[in-house]
């Protein structure tokens, strides 16, 4: 089936149930009673995009380790992979959590998942089983994808099924019933992704076909790769996943170059400098969209110079702030960048990306992320004389609302608070800092909250206060201040196994700061952060 839909779609522009489906043409719309600016030539359900990707035939789309699937395999994989999820009662509308690392089985089960018209869950593969537990409870899922079953606490439970299994599925040469294109509202859910919230542990988030479809348009508009605008025989772009599919960015990274006839390479297991060094040289790497603690770790490898990496030509990077520092010693270390790197701004609730820039962009304009994408609006709310205030976005991107609250994330006009601080000023956006109480360790954001409400049931703690610490390597770490109860002792040490039973490893506090006097506040009564902060004390 796929090989003839690739033949079929050679040199073809894109269309699906006779409507076109890409074009750089701007529309005005009503989504969900309001105005918002969208593409006028679009797709209308995440399927499509899989199917209309067919037409790159026998090229490699899919690279891990030593096993390569070109698109026709891997869309014969995700039949096999649709029809095994149908057996385990996944039909139209269910929910199906995915909780594992990045491998092309994930991949396979996210698509298989579109095909089927359910939705896919996806869950933090860092979480500990506690949380593990909480989402499961909130999300009450058909079924569960997940590797490492007995680390998740999900070992012989029913209603989980092995990602070994799904292995199977993928690497299997029988052919399967083709997964046939549903016709779907595209304001349907078709995604429920889990942000770091700033009030507890984590909130799912809701996204539309539509939103998804209109995130990955603008990155296709951006880059320009809009399938209808390549050849048959454009030569795709190789592209390394370092960041997890899990995030709304591995999302992007990985479905883009679908869409484009790339190649992706994934690593094997944990980060590790040395492997990502190896995948650039031996995958001819062109593309690394990356974060900066990634990139400053590989570029500090001590074998950085041992491998080829002239293949390299951008490495975008988001997820925390890039100081200048490292821009400049990318491009020394890799001198095929030159000015290609680039930053993207965005936020899940937002749906995707907002704004990007290149190095051109950002030369000179210190705080700067660059320009709005083509269908975003974006808005500075409660601004003050210098023009700074709370960045307010509206697209077609935005998100349906949390899973399980009634009220929605956009206000009534669509406007969707980022929770980040900023101003416009000649049509490119500033960053100047953010609301949201979280700390951005890595890349991962970590609602301080959550980690308060975890180190608060300690019974030695009388006060807890969260906070982000500057970090060389990982850009923040979790800093905690405690006031211990009078009569009560408790080490640093002790607090943190305490975390490590209630959360995943990367919520930790690595800093601590135990004091017996209280907590500082401010007028309002809020606990005093930035003078914990610039008064730090602790270890």
């Amino acid at each position: 089936m796929h090989g003839q839909a690739a033949t079929a779609m050679h040199g073809h522009a894109g269309i699906t149930g006779g409507q076109r489906m890409w074009g750089r043409e701007i529309e005005t719309v009503e989504v969900h009673g309001h105005p918002c600016r969208a593409y006028r030539h679009r797709a209308r359900s995440m399927a499509a995009l899989l199917r209309d990707a067919q037409r790159w035939g026998e090229r490699t789309y899919v690279v891990e380790g030593s096993r390569r699937l070109n698109f026709a395999a891997f869309g014969s994989a995700v039949d096999r992979v649709g029809q095994t999820l149908q057996q385990h009662g996944v039909m139209r509308g269910s929910r199906v959590l995915l909780l594992a690392f990045n491998s092309v089985e994930w991949l396979a089960a996210f698509w298989a998942i579109q095909s089927l018209g359910a939705v896919a869950v996806l869950a933090n593969a860092w979480w500990s089983p506690e949380e593990t537990q909480a989402a499961l409870t909130d999300v009450q899922p058909t079924l569960v994808l997940a590797d490492q079953l007995d680390k998740r606490g999900l070992a012989s439970r029913h209603g989980v099924l092995d990602m070994q299994a799904l292995r199977h599925a993928v690497d299997s040469t029988q052919p399967a019933p083709t997964l046939p294109l549903l016709q779907l509202d595209e304001d349907s859910l078709a995604v429920i992704m889990f942000s770091s919230g700033t009030t507890g542990r984590a909130k799912g988030v809701l996204m539309s076909h539509r939103g998804l479809v209109a995130n990955i348009q603008n990155l296709l508009a951006l880059t320009g790769r809009m399938p209808d605008e390549l050849a048959p025989d454009a030569e795709g772009t190789v592209s390394l996943l370092t960041v997890p599919l899990f995030h709304l960015a591995g999302i992007q990274v990985s479905i883009s170059t679908l869409l484009s006839g790339g190649r992706l390479a994934l690593l094997e297991g944990r980060f590790d400098p040395e492997a990502v060094l190896r995948l650039i040289e031996s995958e001819r790497v062109r593309v690394w969209g990356s974060i900066p603690t990634m990139v400053s770790r590989v570029l500090e490898h001590p074998a950085l110079h041992d491998f080829d990496t002239s293949s390299l030509r951008s490495i975008p990077m988001g997820g925390a702030a890039i100081p200048a520092s490292l821009r400049e010693n990318v491009q020394r270390a890799f001198p095929g960048v030159k000015k290609s790197v680039g930053t993207l701004y965005g936020c899940t609730e937002a749906g995707g990306v907002l704004a990007a820039g290149s190095a051109t962009d950002l030369q000179g304009r210190a705080g700067c992320v660059g320009r709005p994408l083509p269908v975003v609006e974006l808005r500075i709310a409660n601004a003050d004389e210098r023009g700074a205030g709370e960045i307010m976005a509206r697209t077609p991107t935005a998100t349906l609302g949390y899973w399980g609250e009634a009220s929605p994330i956009a206000d009534e006009q669509g406007w969707i608070r980022t929770g980040d601080l900023g101003w416009l000023q000649d049509g490119f956006l500033y960053l100047s800092g953010r609301a949201k109480d979280i700390v951005i360790r890595a890349g991962e954001n970590i609602a301080c909250a959550h980690v308060e409400q975890c180190l608060a049931r300690h019974p030695a703690v009388r006060e807890i206060a969260v906070l982000p610490l500057a970090h060389a390597d990982l850009g923040e770490e979790v800093a905690a201040v405690v006031v211990l109860r009078d009569g009560c002792d408790a080490t640093s040490d002790e607090l943190a196994r305490y975390a490590l039973a209630h959360l995943g490893k990367f919520q930790v506090p690595t800093r601590w700061w135990l004091r017996r006097q209280p907590l500082p506040t401010n007028a309002a009564g809020k606990i005093a952060k930035s003078e914990l902060r610039s008064g730090w004390a602790g270890d």
